[in-house]
């Protein structure tokens, strides 16, 4: 039993370690080593982790290792068990955020003209096709379409995609795939197995899991000290304050080993993996991953977070993302949109519109491609306004993808108004048939909540196919370069039923709208614009140039009308981990 001295001398020393902690950075390696030794893990396991973040890997190893295999045991348990299931901030209509005026919008995009200028002085100094760029995670090719114009200006990318995505969507051979899918699974492996040639992708890298990752992580955490060296010698770029923190996600060992070849990433959607493979990389916003994800308060949250924010630079493609930006604390976001090959994504001959004519009757083909969802595109909207302007134009079809969890009984309304005979029911197609399918129609109707445009208007726009939806006009006024794209803005059915009769009536009309869809994309997404800055921001991170931020609108203070904002954000969040948008 502990006498009540020795336990009063354990508390003093312990307190004196504390004290000593809180000026970690001044104290010499012997003391740091010392006050290391003397904390408790089991009681004291964030002021031990936060005393170990100020070290540098090698010292932080050090330290680690000098604790013995019981206490590390303790720190490691004490890391792990911190998981919080609740939210750490949510913001269910970002697009409403009071930061988002067109004067803040103005000036980040007069700041983010002065970091791409700071990357293109950087790049200047070295050959960017002597270097190797990763790109990691592939939400619907959000990256593999920018890696594809860059390739052919002589960039080595090669794409990494996470172990665990099987979507179709993530998978670079969806974006050259001319060919349509029935009903049935859409991951990749199933679609194998059923027969579908899906075209093979040179430089793409799927690595598998590493199963054996949890023995790393109890070797460092529990193994004897020559034992935890080995392991952390195989791997030097491992953190082993990360590998005890964090040790399920570790599976992606081998993706992470790969890395180590790479000068610089771009990442999205998977922050872990350029976060823990500790290479110098951009980040890139990709719809949910800087929303939802990082709102999160447990574990996955956390990741995100910290991914986004030790970026080198966080790539702004909409007016969002500083909203987030706002929330998170975030001053190194900069403007940086979205970046589509104009060589692919062009006008061409309408390769489907003799067929749909042949099929149903009509001459007027309105299309919808974007799943059918009601909560977050609005999609009822987009088919409400064509069952209204359905009778004013006999020839009128509309030219659905019979996807997203709404689409039977969105579409089944249409067929109980009589509208059956006027449905072009389409399956999900590749992106390279999904091109032709723009070419064919005569408008697109997209999305009416998130008041933004995604990957399916711009495409639309590129292959010069007039858009109808909703749009924050004002921000993406402020924000792009030459002005909010010339969409059709619609809020309701009417104005939907107003803007598709005025395009079927009048020729001329949808000439100039096609016209100024076209100029408009390439002026503002086309990898003509982009392409440069693209590489100068990838080579002058792979120089490890750090961007200066200090003036950055975004290192404004919080205002009132902001914080109340958030805290009410946060007070209407759903239920944990449910998302909700609106």
């Amino acid at each position: 039993m502990v006498s009540r001295a020795t336990a009063l001398a354990t508390s003093r020393r312990r307190g004196v370690a504390r004290k000593r902690a809180e000026r970690f950075g001044v104290l010499s390696p012997l003391e740091r080593r010392r006050t290391v030794l003397s904390l408790h893990p089991a009681s004291d396991t964030a002021v031990l982790e936060g005393v170990l973040r100020e070290c540098g890997r090698d010292e932080r190893v050090e330290l680690l290792l000098s604790l013995p295999s019981w206490k590390r045991r303790l720190f490691h348990d004490g890391l792990v068990g911190r998981t919080l299931e609740k939210w750490h901030s949510y913001d269910s209509h970002p697009w409403r955020h009071p930061w988002l005026t067109p004067t803040n919008l103005k000036d980040v995009r007069a700041f983010s003209q002065r970091i791409r200028d700071q990357a293109r002085a950087m790049a200047a100094k070295t050959d960017p096709a002597r270097l190797r760029f990763g790109f990691v995670g592939n939400m619907a090719n959000n990256l593999y379409s920018r890696a594809v114009p860059l390739r052919r200006r002589g960039l080595s990318i090669t794409q990494f995609l996470h172990p665990q995505d099987d979507f179709i969507m993530s998978d670079p051979s969806w974006e050259e795939f001319d060919g349509s899918l029935e009903e049935g699974p859409l991951e990749v492996t199933a679609l194998r197995e059923r027969g579908v040639a899906l075209p093979p992708v040179l430089g793409v890298v799927k690595a598998e899991q590493d199963p054996h990752h949890l023995e790393f992580v109890l070797a460092v955490a529990r193994g004897s000290r020559a034992l935890a060296e080995r392991e952390l010698g195989r791997r030097p770029y491992v953190d082993p304050l990360e590998l005890l923190s964090f040790p399920s996600f570790f599976s992606i060992l081998p993706t992470l080993d790969r890395l180590q070849e790479m000068d610089a990433l771009l990442a999205t959607q998977s922050l872990q993996i350029p976060l823990f493979a500790h290479r110098p990389y951009l980040a890139a916003q990709n719809g949910g991953d800087l929303w939802f994800e990082a709102s999160r308060g447990d574990v996955l949250g956390t990741i995100q977070r910290r991914g986004f924010a030790a970026a080198n630079g966080l790539l702004a493609t909409n007016p969002w993302t500083f909203a987030h930006a706002r929330r998170f604390g975030f001053s190194h976001a900069f403007y940086l949109p979205l970046m589509l090959d104009e060589e692919i994504y062009a006008p061409a001959a309408p390769r489907f519109r003799s067929e749909w004519t042949e099929r149903s009757g009509g001459d007027f083909f309105v299309l919808v491609t974007a799943r059918l969802d009601q909560e977050t595109k609005g999609s009822q909207v987009a088919l409400e306004g064509f069952r209204r302007f359905a009778p004013r134009c006999p020839g009128a079809r509309l030219v659905a993808v019979t996807w997203g969890r709404d689409h039977a009984r969105l579409l089944g309304r249409l067929r109980e108004a009589g509208l059956a005979e006027r449905l072009v029911p389409i399956p999900l197609s590749g992106k390279r048939r999904l091109l032709d399918v723009y070419r064919s129609a005569d408008c697109l109707l997209d999305q009416f909540v998130l008041g933004q445009y995604g990957a399916t208007a711009l495409e639309a726009m590129a292959c010069g196919l007039p858009v109808v939806m909703r749009l924050e006009l004002a921000q993406y006024d402020a924000l792009c370069e030459t002005g909010a794209p010339p969409v059709l803005q619609a809020e309701g059915p009417e104005e939907v039923a107003r803007h598709l009769s005025a395009l079927s009536t009048d020729a001329d009309a949808r000439r100039f709208h096609r016209a100024a869809a076209r100029t408009w994309f390439v002026a503002n997404h086309s990898a003509r614009r982009w392409a440069d800055d693209y590489t100068a921001l990838l080579v002058a991170t792979a120089l490890g140039h750090r961007f200066d931020f200090s003036d950055s609108p975004l290192r404004q203070p919080l205002d009132e009308e902001e914080v109340a904002y958030h805290t009410a954000g946060l007070a209407s969040a759903p239920a944990f981990p449910e998302y909700r948008v609106g």
